[in-house]
């Protein structure tokens, strides 16, 4: 399609266009012309306008960490309907880790996602299983899985406890050109993790997970990556001391680098107070100390990337005594309104292209969107100061478990662009 963005700011750092009050003409899917002002006459016929007014047009956003359920659990979520979700929370491209059933681990169970993800402007990208069955026992066939397109390899929220194991999954994958990403925890200092161990937990009854359980699993990877000299992206940072790890293997200069929960920057562990299982999420929510110590650790980039983790579950696994609930929030539709609530004013709009678009990409060796004449429009537009009422219209998940519904934000997401298709928040 041809669209023309009236007067709208430029968030890109790698764009000779960042900063700058811009019209932007999109035509037959790429940025056709960049200027201060258009005359009609470099205006072709049949062009659909827009008014940027107020907003910031930067690199589509990118989402490192979704659970969509399919295959196993269509009821929570489908690929497509977590693809509508992204859209909606101003993600052109996500990550879909291999937590389904059965779990992402062959070269069928990648080509399948990127199959049924095809014919949708969010860019869907695989993340392979390291081991079979997500059980830490043997490693699973990483190298079929790259050839059908997996881009990076994890057992999600399951930590590989075997040190052999894990070393040899660097190692192997070092040597097919890819990466790990590793969750921080020792299980078996965690145990069944309810909530932090806390004052506040601790008076309201909880079993406490200890949060020094990341840094120690955390510290072990560091040292196998010294050892094998491979790159490792860690998932799940909650914690004042888990911080501190990953900020020493950067200044020992390791190819280290992590990713925060949107929902453990604004949330803590007073939370949980009213028993309410939407605040039931691993790792559980920490400190308010914690929550302060990881918005600090982004905004200096010690902490690469900020996800989602969006996590959809049915009525039937959520509304349910505490204990037993189900782990997990959604979160791609207010993912960005709940970062810059958090932040307080350190999301500059350049700030969050680089942690929204860029940095994702860059850790995953994907390409980055620019905004330059001739290349592929693939951006996002958003006003940073609009208020809104997050309700549940803006939910596109088939899942409804979110704290956040009836929250007020500032910072709203506007319309993103893939693939020559337009997503319009404002339709």
């Amino acid at each position: 399609m041809n669209l023309l963005i009236r007067q709208v700011t430029i968030a890109d750092p790698n764009s000779a266009f960042n900063g700058k009050l811009v019209d932007v003409l999109v035509k037959d899917g790429k940025f056709a012309k960049i200027a201060t002002k258009m005359s009609d006459a470099d205006i072709p016929n049949g062009v659909e306008e827009k008014n940027g007014k107020g907003c910031y047009l930067s690199p589509g956003w990118f989402d490192m960490k979704v659970n969509f359920r399919e295959p196993g659990y269509e009821q929570k979520e489908t690929i497509v309907s977590g693809q509508q979700s992204a859209a909606r929370g101003g993600f052109t491209g996500v990550l879909l880790m291999p937590s389904v059933k059965p779990a992402i681990q062959t070269r069928s169970d990648v080509e399948y996602v990127l199959n049924k993800s095809r014919n949708f402007s969010v860019d869907v990208f695989a993340a392979g299983s390291v081991t079979n069955n997500r059980e830490g026992k043997e490693l699973a066939e990483m190298f079929d899985m790259k050839q059908g397109g997996a881009v990076i390899f994890t057992d999600d929220k399951r930590a590989i406890t075997n040190s052999g194991l894990m070393m040899r999954a660097l190692q192997y994958a070092g040597n097919i050109g890819t990466k790990l990403i590793a969750y921080a925890d020792d299980p078996a200092i965690t145990g069944e993790p309810l909530a932090n161990e806390s004052t506040v937990t601790t008076s309201l009854g909880f079993k406490g997970s200890p949060s020094f359980a990341e840094a120690v699993m955390l510290e072990r990877d560091v040292r196998l990556m010294e050892h094998t000299g491979q790159p490792l992206h860690v998932s799940g940072i909650s914690t004042a001391e888990a911080i501190e790890v990953v900020r020493m293997a950067k200044k020992m200069g390791l190819p280290i680098t992590a990713e925060a929960y949107a929902y453990h920057l604004l949330l803590d562990d007073s939370s949980l107070e009213g028993f309410d299982s939407n605040y039931k999420v691993k790792p559980p929510l920490r400190s308010i100390s914690d929550r302060e110590l990881l918005c600090e650790a982004i905004a200096d980039g010690t902490i690469d990337v900020v996800v989602s983790d969006h996590s959809p579950e049915d009525i039937e696994s959520k509304d349910v005594e505490f204990d037993y609930a189900a782990y997990g929030m959604i979160g791609l539709e207010s993912t960005y309104s709940v970062v810059k609530k958090a932040m307080e004013g350190k999301m500059s709009p350049e700030f969050t292209a680089k942690l929204m678009a860029i940095n994702p990409r860059e850790i995953l060796g994907l390409e980055i969107p620019s905004i330059t004449e001739g290349t592929n429009a693939n951006f996002t537009i958003f006003n940073p100061e609009e208020k809104y009422i997050f309700g549940k219209a803006d939910i596109k998940s088939k899942s409804r478990n979110t704290p956040f519904i009836d929250t007020e934000f500032a910072g709203k997401v506007k319309m993103t662009f893939n693939k020559q298709v337009l997503y319009d928040n404002l339709v």
